[in-house]
């Protein structure tokens, strides 16, 4: 089922299918994906800080692809949005991979301690780490979050709350509305469009899932207020351009 998924999917920011390889009648099928020498915007961030037209290019990518993902019909959820699940092609443009595959890999604890690998959990949303559930639910609103941390970890060349040392402290902040501080370097943009952004990075980690902006209208206000503004409309605010996208 994930396979034909995949399959079905063309986009410039998602990795593309190339099929289905099963070594043995016995053994389970595997897809076959590209291999992008380039590796993962988390590795690039651990060795570089991003110039300006590259936090351009490969924030404007992630956006479109999760739009992309969010726009089909029935809507598919990435789940697991994160530095590490975004793969450089060789001209620089990010492509998502592992959407709708990986599932959240959890253990609560005694104590309601949700465990994650590498990292992760640091760009999870907050009513993700409920305890005593047996489901975590992804959803659209959940990527969206996880696409407000992406940007910041670009932004500030380090993951959420880096300064904090254990994931359960990061877990905590978050379900009680904390948000990593605004990074004090610049990104090269003009002062205005940095402030925009931090703005938009607020509506789109929202605490209450249904005040999250939907993708598109981060991708839109991206290209309008931020990086491209070849709109004649003056939209300065996302809820403003959330009302225009959706009249």
């Amino acid at each position: 089922r994930e396979a034909i998924t995949h399959a079905q999917l063309s986009h410039p920011n998602i990795l593309p299918f190339l099929g289905v390889f099963q070594e043995h009648a016995d053994s389970p099928p595997v897809m076959v994906l590209p291999f992008l020498e380039r590796g993962s915007l988390q590795d690039i961030l651990i060795d570089q800080r991003l110039s300006t037209s590259d936090f351009q290019r490969i924030a404007l990518g992630i956006t479109e692809g999760v739009a992309y993902l969010h726009s089909r019909q029935p809507p598919i959820v990435h789940g697991d949005l994160h530095p590490g699940n975004v793969l450089l092609d060789n001209f620089g443009n990010p492509c998502l991979c592992d959407f709708g595959l990986s599932r959240i890999r959890h253990e609560v604890t005694r104590t309601g301690t949700l465990l994650m690998e590498g990292g992760r959990l640091r760009f999870l949303a907050p009513e993700l780490f409920t305890a005593y559930t047996e489901t975590f639910r992804t959803s659209m609103a959940t990527d969206v979050f996880s696409l407000a941390m992406t940007f910041l970890n670009i932004w500030s060349g380090k993951p959420p709350f880096c300064e904090v040392t254990m994931d359960k402290k990061v877990a905590s902040k978050l379900k009680k509305g904390k948000r990593p501080a605004r990074p004090a370097m610049s990104l090269g943009l003009v002062p205005a469009a940095e402030s925009a952004l931090w703005t938009l990075l607020n509506e789109m980690w929202a605490q209450e899932p249904t005040a999250r902006l939907p993708s598109r209208t981060v991708s839109e206000y991206l290209k309008q207020n931020i990086f491209y503004r070849k709109s004649s409309i003056s939209i300065s605010t996302p809820a403003q351009i959330k009302q225009f996208l959706f009249l």
